[in-house]
């Protein structure tokens, strides 16, 4: 994938052919030399405790050229300095939940923001939670919200806007119909039980997961049109007809056969972005040989993407 650095990089030479001087990186983004500060405002999706992530939506006060035109998401990573204030008290950035809003002054460096204070403008909950209250051996009950396959952790919406970030490891089964799958047969919208495992410091892993409702409604894959994700490599990005061609495809979530074919065509629209480690980055920036995954509605030559994740820069 093409990302900010190499598209300086091409853009230096182009400006050196020209006998013009140029900056590099920082005239290409918008700014200078060194760390940028925002002030950001957004609505809480999801908490990765895992990556010690929080990811936002409907995002203002951050350089839209950075998160790709139109582009209302972000990711925000936080440390051990970084407070979280509310009604005059102090929480941690674990303990905020779906639905929370947020201001956030954040620093950053290199590709990631880092969170410097957060100021909770909107509890979604009514009250902050002092972190994970869930024993070890206990049976979490919820709805798939986001699954994260590069940091392997399970958001679920347990009600009454009440989420918890669960993370699973390779080996962790996931039972349905009497049958075994992996984590990566699930999908969002999917009805769970998790047996959870308390790690201490506000992080569960899940012993097991139990499905109790199929958010597509079938073990077979055959016409149906729900959300669900397809591993593959870009062979061809075409612009002008907005389809992504993919070599050895798989699907790794939605109960369906684990094999598509060789090839398979997935069709983009003008607000589709690609997420390379929290960053918005266009469509036209992805290569040949990029490994990505993409969450798809519809079937057959209707198949849309709806989110697209970069999972291996070709030229990384």
């Amino acid at each position: 994938m093409r990302t900010a650095k190499t598209i300086a990089v091409a853009a230096l030479t182009l400006v050196l052919a020209a006998a013009c001087g140029s900056s590099g990186i920082g005239d290409i983004l918008g700014g200078g030399s060194g760390n940028q500060n925002y002030d950001i405002s957004g609505t809480v999706d999801s908490v990765d405790l895992n990556s010690r992530s929080i990811y936002l939506t409907n995002v203002s006060g951050y350089n839209a050229n950075l998160m790709g035109t139109g582009g209302n998401t972000v990711r925000v990573y936080y440390d051990d300095q970084t407070t979280v204030s509310y009604q005059g008290k102090n929480y941690r950035p674990q303990d905020l939940e779906r639905g929370d809003q947020v201001r956030i002054r954040a620093d950053q460096s290199g590709s990631q923001l880092i969170a410097e204070s957060m100021d909770v403008t909107y509890n979604a909950r009514g009250g902050m939670s002092s972190g994970s209250t869930i024993p070890s051996g206990s049976t979490v009950h919820g709805i798939i919200r986001s699954i994260d396959t590069y940091n392997r952790t399970v958001t679920v919406d347990r009600g009454y806007g009440s989420n918890v970030v669960i993370s699973y490891n390779a080996n962790t089964p996931v039972y349905f119909n009497n049958q075994t799958y992996s984590v990566t047969n699930l999908e969002v919208g999917d009805e769970i039980d998790i047996r959870a495992t308390d790690f201490g410091g506000g992080r569960l892993g899940a012993q097991d997961i139990t499905v109790t409702r199929n958010a597509s409604g079938s073990t077979s894959s055959s016409g149906s049109t729900s959300t669900a994700t397809i591993r593959g490599t870009v062979r061809t990005v075409d612009t002008v007809n907005r389809t992504i061609t993919l070599d050895s495809s798989t699907w790794i979530s939605g109960f369906k056969s684990s094999t598509i074919g060789s090839t398979m065509v997935v069709r983009y629209d003008t607000s589709t972005r690609v997420d390379y480690q929290g960053q918005l980055h266009p469509i036209t920036n992805l290569e040949r040989g990029d490994v990505i995954e993409v969450q798809v509605t519809g079937s057959g030559s209707n198949t849309w993407a709806q989110r697209i994740f970069l999972v291996r820069d070709v030229n990384q």
